[in-house]
C-alpha cells in the first residue's frame, strides 16, 4: 500500500493540524490581547452587530430583537434559548425541536434547565 503524500498547506492561514501562516501569525499576536466583541475598545464592531441583529429582526418581525453575532451554530443555539428563556413570562419556559435539530439545543437545554 503506498502512502498519501500530505495535503499541501502553504495557501491555508490556520488550521488545528497545521502551522499558521507566517502573516496570520503575526495578526493573532498583534491583537490577541484584545477583545473584538468588547464594545468600548471597537465601537465600530459593536454598530455593525446592532445593525446585523436589528435587520434580522425586521426580517423575522420582532419587535424588540436581542442578540449578537456568535462564533459558531453552537454557541448560536445556546444562546438563543438563554435568550429565549429569559425573556419567557414564566418560572418554567420550555422549547419544541424536531430530533433532528441540532444536538447543541439538548445541550442547551440541560446547561440552562429548561
Amino acid at each position: 500500500m503506498q502512502r498519501a503524500e500530505p495535503q499541501e498547506f502553504s495557501r491555508v492561514l490556520s488550521s488545528m493540524c497545521t502551522e499558521p501562516h507566517p502573516t496570520a501569525r503575526e495578526a493573532a499576536e498583534q491583537f490577541l490581547a484584545s477583545n473584538p466583541g468588547d464594545p468600548g475598545t471597537y465601537g465600530t464592531v459593536s454598530t455593525l452587530e446592532r445593525e446585523a441583529v436589528d435587520r434580522l429582526g425586521t426580517v423575522a418581525e420582532l419587535a424588540d430583537p436581542a442578540g449578537y453575532i456568535a462564533s459558531g451554530g453552537t454557541e448560536s443555539n445556546v444562546q438563543a434559548i438563554r435568550l429565549a428563556r429569559n425573556r419567557a413570562d414564566t418560572r418554567t419556559p420550555n422549547f419544541v425541536a424536531p430530533e433532528s435539530a441540532h444536538f447543541s439545543f439538548r445541550k442547551a437545554a440541560g446547561v440552562l434547565g429548561v
